[in-house]
This record gives C-alpha cells, sequence and structure tokens, in this order.
C-alpha cells in the first residue's frame, strides 16, 4: 500500500532512483576503496571497529555524468555473518588515474556530496528539516517492543549508527538524529506490530524485496502524546490494506513484515520516534529521533544496547547494560531481546478430527489423522496437537504449517513417539498467527488409544545344539516404542498343537534359554515378545515352527562306568577334579574318598558342556546315611556343597542329573573334593 502522502511527494520531486553500477564499475571501485581502507588502517591500525569487522561492497552507484559515485558498505563479522543495520557509505570521484575513493573528512569530499543528484543519498545524508532539528529534547515512554509479546529478535544496533568510523563509511547517521534509533533482526522476515497505540500517518509497500531504491515503511502517530512512529524496510505487499491514513492501530496489531528494502545491509526494521518528520531519500519518512524508552526492556532504564556497543563504543543516556556475555560481544546468542508487547487479535481455531471419543492407533498403525480448521486476521502459521502425558500439556510432534487457503490443517500424528500412550488421552488444538499469537488448549476431547505403539518384534535364531538332551535357544527382539515386558516361549513335540500347557516365560532382558528334551524327540518352537502395556506381538504366522531341534536317542558312556551304586563307588583323591558324562536317563555317578582327620569338606562340580547340572549327595560310610545334598539351581550351572563328616571314615558322594530328561554323551560335568578348614579369631578379654 502507498501512502497518499508519500505517493505525492514522490510525483511532485521527480526523482529517478541512483543507476546502478555495472559489474565492471563495481569491481574498479571496490579495488578503489580496498587501496583506500589499507591505507587507513595503516594510519589506524587501533580501530576497533576494523579489528572486528571487515568490510563488504553492499551496492554501487554512478552518477548520470559517470564522473562520481557511492559506495554501501555492510560489515562482516567473524562469523561471517553480515550485520543488519544501514550501510555504511564512501564517495568516490573519477580522475585520469581512475577511480579515487574519498572517505568523510578527506578533501573533495563535500564537494563530490554536492554534486550528487537528489536522490542519490539516503535521507540520513540529507540535511534536516529545520523544525525538526529545533525540537526540544524529552523523553517519551510507554513504547513496546514492536514484536508479538514472547517472541525475541536480536538488537543489530542502536549508538552504532552516528559512531566515526570514516574508513568504514560511518556515520550511516548523525548523532543528532540517530541516537535513538534502533535496528532490530533475525533470520529472514519477521512480523512487526505497533509499540504503541496510534494512527496510520502513511505507509508504503510497493518496493520489491531487496531493493536499494525503495523503501517499505509505515508511520503511526501516537494516540497520547501525537509523535511518530517510524518503522523503516518493510517487506513487499505485507502492510495491512485497511491500515489506510487515519485508521486507528491498537497496541500489538499486525503492521507488516521486516525486509531489506531501500538503505539497508540485510533484513531488519530501523524504529524510532519522532515528533515531526518528513520525506527524503527516496521518499520515505525520516525525523529526529527522541529518547523513546521501551517498558518491556528491562535493562537501562528501557533503553536497549548491544554487547559490542557497551564494551566498544561510549556510553550515552548511562545505558551499560546489555543482554549476554560482554567478554564475548559478538557471541550470536546475545542481545535477544523478548517483547512484552500484546499480540492483537489472537488466531482461534477448531479440532475436526480426531472426533471426541474416537478410537485411535490400534497398535500395529500408530499414526493418528488430525484436522483443524483455524481462522486469524493476517492467517495462522504454525498448528500443532496436544495431549494431557504424565500429568501435564505436551506437544505431540510433529509442528505443521502451510494450511490450504481455508485456514485448514490436515496431518498425521505418530502417537507413538509422544509415549507408550494406552486408553484415555485427552487432546486439544495449539495454533500459532503470523504474528507469533500462540493460543493453546483449543477444541479439548478426550479419544482413546489402542495401544499408540506397535508391540515388540521378535525373531528365533539357530540353537547352540551339542550332543545331548539339553541345547540352548536364542533370539533377537527389537522393542516399538514401549519397551519390552517378557517374552513366551511355547514348545511342542513332532506336530502337536501349540498349547499353553507348554509354555514359557522369560524375562525383557533375556536373549538365550536353555531347555531339556526327552532323548530321540524332535522339538519345535515358537515365541512372541509382550510390551510394557501388556500387548502380545502375534505368533509366527501359521503352524510352522521358527526352529526344531531333534535330540540324540543314545549316548556314549564315560569311561568310569559302571559306577551306578556305592558299591561301585571309585575312590578318588582329594583336590582331584573327576570327570564324568550323563549318559541314560538318571545315570549317577559314585565316588568315595577317606575323610582322615578332616571333619569339615568343600565339594564343587561344575558344568564343563552339553549343559551338564548335576545333584550332590554325600553319604556316611553305611552308603545310606544322608549326610548332606546340593542341586544346581538351571541348566548349565555348577553345585557346591560343604558338608561335615566324621573323621577317620570312607564316606560317599553320589552324582546324579539335576533334571529328569537331562543326557548325552556331551553334558559333561567335573567333581572334586576338597578339605575344609574353619576360621579361628583370637578373643581379647579385658
Amino acid at each position: 500500500m502507498l501512502g497518499l502522502l508519500s505517493m505525492i511527494l514522490l510525483i511532485s520531486a521527480g526523482t529517478q532512483p541512483p543507476q546502478i553500477a555495472s559489474e565492471a564499475e563495481k569491481q574498479a571501485l571496490w579495488q578503489a576503496y580496498q587501496q583506500r581502507y589499507t591505507q587507513s588502517l595503516a594510519v589506524n591500525s587501533n580501530d576497533p571497529l576494523a579489528n572486528l569487522f571487515e568490510p563488504v561492497l553492499d551496492e554501487a552507484f554512478i552518477s548520470p555524468d559517470g564522473k562520481s559515485a557511492v559506495l554501501w558498505l555492510a560489515l562482516r563479522d567473524y562469523s561471517g555473518r553480515i550485520f543488519a543495520t544501514e550501510p555504511g557509505i564512501v564517495l568516490a570521484s573519477l580522475s585520469t588515474d581512475g577511480w579515487q575513493v574519498l572517505l568523510r573528512g578527506d578533501p573533495g569530499w563535500d564537494e563530490v556530496l554536492s554534486q550528487l543528484p537528489e536522490g542519490y543519498l539516503p535521507a540520513e545524508f540529507q540535511p534536516p528539516d529545520s523544525q525538526a532539528l529545533n525540537a526540544s529534547p524529552q523523553t517519551v515512554w510507554g513504547y513496546y517492543l514492536p514484536y508479538v509479546k514472547g517472541t525475541a529478535h536480536k538488537l543489530e544496533g542502536s549508538v552504532l549508527h552516528f559512531h566515526d568510523y570514516p574508513s568504514l563509511g560511518y556515520p550511516s547517521c548523525g548523532q543528532n538524529v540517530c541516537q535513538y534509533a534502533y535496528d532490530f533482526t533475525d533470520v529472514g522476515h519477521f512480523p512487526l506490530v505497533a509499540a504503541r497505540a496510534g494512527t496510520v500517518v502513511s505507509s508504503r509497500d510497493s518496493c520489491a524485496d531487496g531493493s536499494t531504491a525503495c523503501t517499505n515503511y509505515i508511520v503511526l502517530q501516537d494516540v497520547v502524546g501525537g509523535a511518530y512512529q517510524i518503522y523503516l524496510h518493510l517487506a513487499y505487499g505485507t502492510v495491512p490494506n485497511h491500515l489506510v491514513p487515519g485508521v486507528y492501530v491498537g497496541r500489538g496489531t499486525y503492521i507488516g513484515d521486516t525486509d531489506d528494502t531501500g538503505y539497508s545491509t540485510s533484513e531488519h526494521v530501523h524504529f524510532m520516534v519522532v515528533t515531526s518528520f518528513w520525506y527524503g531519500g527516496d521518499g520515505y519518512p525520516w525525523g529526529v529521533s527522541v529518547d523513546a524508552r521501551f517498558t518491556d526492556v528491562t535493562i537501562n532504564n528501557g533503553i536497549p544496547r548491544t554487547c559490542y556497543e557497551v564494551t566498544h563504543l561510549p556510553i550515552y543516556d548511562d545505558a551499560t547494560q546489555c543482554l549476554g556475555n560482554k567478554s564475548d560481544p559478538l557471541n550470536p546468542s546475545n542481545d535477544w531481546f523478548t517483547s512484552g508487547n500484546t499480540g492483537a487479535n489472537p488466531p482461534t481455531g477448531q479440532l475436526s478430527r480426531p472426533v471426541v471419543g474416537a478410537v485411535v492407533a490400534t497398535g500395529s498403525n500408530p499414526l493418528m489423522d488430525v484436522t483443524a480448521s483455524t481462522q486469524d486476521d493476517v492467517r495462522v502459521k504454525t498448528a500443532v496437537l496436544q495431549g494431557f502425558i504424565g500429568g501435564s500439556w505436551r506437544e505431540i510432534d510433529p509442528r505443521v504449517s502451510n494450511p490450504n487457503t481455508a485456514g485448514v490443517f490436515d496431518w498425521d500424528v505418530n502417537l507413538c513417539q509422544a509415549g507408550p500412550l494406552n486408553g484415555p488421552l485427552e487432546v486439544a488444538l495449539k495454533i500459532w498467527d503470523h504474528e507469533g499469537n500462540v493460543v493453546s488448549l483449543l477444541s479439548r476431547r478426550t479419544i482413546l488409544v489402542d495401544h499408540a505403539c506397535p508391540p515388540p518384534v521378535s525373531q528365533m535364531t539357530a540353537p547352540n545344539t551339542y550332543d545331548g538332551t539339553a541345547f540352548m535357544l536364542n533370539w533377537t527382539a527389537t522393542e516399538s516404542g514401549a519397551g519390552i515386558a517378557s517374552f513366551q516361549i511355547q514348545w511342542r513335540q513332532g506336530a502337536e498343537a501349540w498349547s499353553e500347557a507348554h509354555q514359557m516365560t522369560y524375562h525383557a532382558g533375556a536373549r538365550v534359554a536353555w531347555f531339556v528334551g526327552m532323548p530321540g524327540v524332535s522339538y519345535g518352537f515358537r515365541m512372541r515378545a509382550i510390551d510394557s502395556n501388556g500387548q502380545p506381538e502375534a505368533w509366527p504366522a501359521g503352524d510352522a515352527a521358527e526352529v526344531t531341534v531333534s535330540t540324540p536317542a543314545t549316548c556314549v558312556e564315560d569311561a568310569a562306568e559302571q559306577d551306578d551304586s556305592a558299591a561301585a563307588a571309585v575312590l578318588i583323591s582329594l583336590g582331584v577334579e573327576n570327570q564324568r558324562n550323563i549318559c541314560g536317563l538318571g545315570d549317577a555317578d559314585w565316588f568315595q574318598f577317606w575323610t582322615g582327620d578332616h571333619e569339615r569338606y568343600f565339594l564343587f562340580a561344575r558344568t564343563i558342556g552339553g549343559g551338564a547340572a548335576v545333584r550332590l549327595s554325600v553319604y556316611a560310610a553305611d552308603g545310606s546315611t544322608l549326610l548332606g545334598s546340593a542341586t544346581a539351581p538351571a541348566v548349565n550351572s555348577s553345585t557346591s556343597l560343604g558338608v561335615m563328616v566324621p573323621k577317620n571314615q570312607t564316606v560317599y558322594v553320589k552324582a546324579e542329573p539335576a533334571f529328569t530328561n537331562l543326557t548325552g554323551t556331551a553334558v559333561l560335568y567335573g567333581m572334586k573334593v576338597s578339605p575344609g578348614y574353619g576360621l579361628s579369631l583370637p578373643i581379647i578379654l579385658k
């Protein structure tokens, strides 16, 4: 929208936009500037600005006669970021020796400046309006940062505008004009809202984004006090059409987006408050800034400053504080000011899906369709589903943008990513409008989640088999969001039907399990995992087993057989391991030893292979009086036993399988008997 007053001024002035230099001319001008800049650095080696920034050519303009030029200079910091502010300006004059660059204060500067056509210099470099200069200084209170409450943007500069660094083209405007001007920036465009209630005076948003010859803007006149708020460098087509001169604008009302139009190095808004203004440059408003204080700026009594400014520049208005790390003044995390402004005209919205009471997810598919209708005075930009999870409201990803032209959002939510949900779930809609207003807990309703996460996935792998009836089952498993609680394994002989009567349960961390079968039998196995919500994985499709194992029908006895009774017990030496296998169902091996002068003995049977596990029993000299016994706790585990025995007698040891069906050539164990020695501590009496 082109403000009527500014349109009349532009037409009456009849000025033409300055002519942009050709690429060849830019190259020649830049080379000339670099030579001049190098000379300047040699003289001013302690220049703090030069030590922290390097100049970059933003744009160059050539006078109609080709004899003069204007260079716009941007500043680039050590991270490669271009400062978003007004450019520095240097001039150039064409002589027989080529382009000669002039810095402010050089001989010939004023002459070249005076010869430039109208429109070649921004309003900042044109003589200010005398009436505005004579306005009495004042402090004006009651402004807020010009963006929506709760959002933060970066202060790029304030008093930096008018500091004298001729080699970099500064000041970009004089202290008498720009002492209270502020540049706010961010990555890309961001929406602006009124810093204070006012009425529209004029505006323009017809300039193309990034244009150097044309500045978009809006001017508001305060309802209270009558000062003018000037917002410069706005984006094309973003000033709302209804904001025509005379229209009231409440604080926090959207007025347009930032951009890089006009006298600017990168996207930002130049904000200042003036008591009167005029139109200069390409026809944009300009004036003498007054001391406008921000109610929501918590430092310096309402004056924002950057960390660079308070550490490297003179202090003005007693403003010594910044938001960030003064020891690292150019840190990108510095200087982000959060607005306490209002957000006029917040958005509204309603959930269409899921409907109240809907049953969603159903385990095998965690995706839930969400549809929302939204409304706003500008547009709704972003939507997300909220869920009451774990005692608080949380966003359920993803956040989505770009609704259709009617403001309708339609997206899928993966409920499993929000957690192992199962049962009633309260949901609601949360939306953001273009300005940054956010509204939560819209359209609250309760739905029923039927296992948000799919069940776990398990797979049996090849068993470890031995020459015996014991073998080790193996499996892998992957949890699907709800965690694994347990595993169930069913077994059957041959082609029998699967049955819960032949079912074994293992804990969540298990990945192996021993099984002891009957000799000469074929076994089939299948398994499933159970998640933490009690949701079972489906049994493998079809009736087939995942793995099968056939046990050997016969075995080869160890060399000590036949030692199956006390009468046939083998005399063993103390401390020497005796190795045996378990061959045949219930196969028992008997041993005997002389107790001598010891009455305490320790027996240990270790498993060697094939899942061996035995029960040890110690009998008195009659071969039938039991003195002690111990049984291995599981397949493939050892047995230990401490026992008191009579001195100087023969005692007997029986080693038998700990599990009825355990047998096989490779079911090996080693048994050793050793004297046990008691430990006595001295008792000291006092």
